[in-house]
């Protein structure tokens, strides 16, 4: 007898299971595809008195398409809503075959599915619903996202006037900006059924999302604000913002209103505590 040949590796017996499990038609088209029988698979998988190896890849295999799909469910319900369960599993089956997931956790599963999404048939009559996932996926981000130290009123008011317009403003990590071509806010807040929802304003709307203590918000602001977000994002002194108001109005009405949103921005938790 020869010597004995060496086993498979993990890391070979993972990639192989990995392969089989996610197949999207089954892990005998699997195992055809490959040139393998299905005998060869007993060497990795031992075979039941009821159930065969193949037969045994498969409940793992259902079980991960099924896991997933809730999963996405639970992530997107406004979309689920919007387009009912049958479409989303059809949804979530032609995603899963164009965009395996890589990534070792699920929340991470559906990362790309707004922008899949923008793109399917399912989208054909409803061509704003990729950007309400994508809304719907940045209150999750949002929610996971890290913490931060918010500047209060009360600190703001502690500081002489003289020294406001050196008051540092920046942004909490948790937030974001989302620039859409539909007003897909009015699609969120559309009491159910939302599948019979009116098709949201053909009018672009920016949103700020952001996390306030343990709550993802998310509104519309108008052009003056969205222009001094990416400032506040990076971190900008309070004057500059007055500069840049000042640039469209008067120097009464700029300061009015860089008080105005210094006001809103601390109430709504936006804005770091100096460090």
């Amino acid at each position: 007898m020869g010597p004995d040949r060496p086993g498979p590796s993990l890391a070979e017996v993972e990639a192989t299971l990995y392969d089989l499990i996610t197949a999207p038609e089954g892990v005998a088209k699997r195992l055809t595809e490959l040139s393998r029988s299905p005998a060869s698979l007993e060497l990795l998988v031992k075979p039941t008195a009821a159930l065969s190896a193949v037969d045994r890849v498969d409940i793992y295999a259902n079980m991960y398409f099924y896991r997933i799909r809730d999963v996405l469910r639970d992530e997107f319900p406004k979309v689920v809503a919007v387009i009912g369960d049958d479409m989303f599993h059809n949804l979530v089956t032609d995603y899963l075959v164009a965009c395996r997931p890589t990534h070792p956790s699920l929340r991470e599963a559906g990362a790309g599915l707004p922008s899949f999404l923008a793109q399917h048939p399912s989208a054909a009559d409803r061509p704003w619903i990729g950007e309400l996932a994508r809304l719907e996926r940045a209150h999750l981000e949002l929610y996971d996202g890290p913490d931060a130290e918010v500047l209060t009123l009360d600190a703001v008011s502690a500081i002489q006037p003289s020294g406001l317009g050196k008051l540092t403003l920046r942004a909490i990590p948790a937030h974001t900006l989302l620039r859409n071509h539909f007003q897909v806010s009015e699609v969120w807040k559309a009491p159910p059924p939302q599948e019979a929802a009116d098709a949201p304003p053909d009018t672009p709307e920016t949103l700020l999302v952001w996390r306030q203590d343990l709550t993802v918000f998310h509104r519309a602001v108008p052009i003056d604000e969205e222009a001094l977000l990416p400032l506040v994002a990076t971190g900008s002194e309070f004057e500059v913002v007055c500069d840049r108001l000042c640039e469209s109005e008067s120097e009464d009405q700029a300061i009015g209103r860089a008080f105005e949103l210094l006001t809103r921005w601390v109430m709504d938790g936006l804005i770091c505590a100096p460090g």
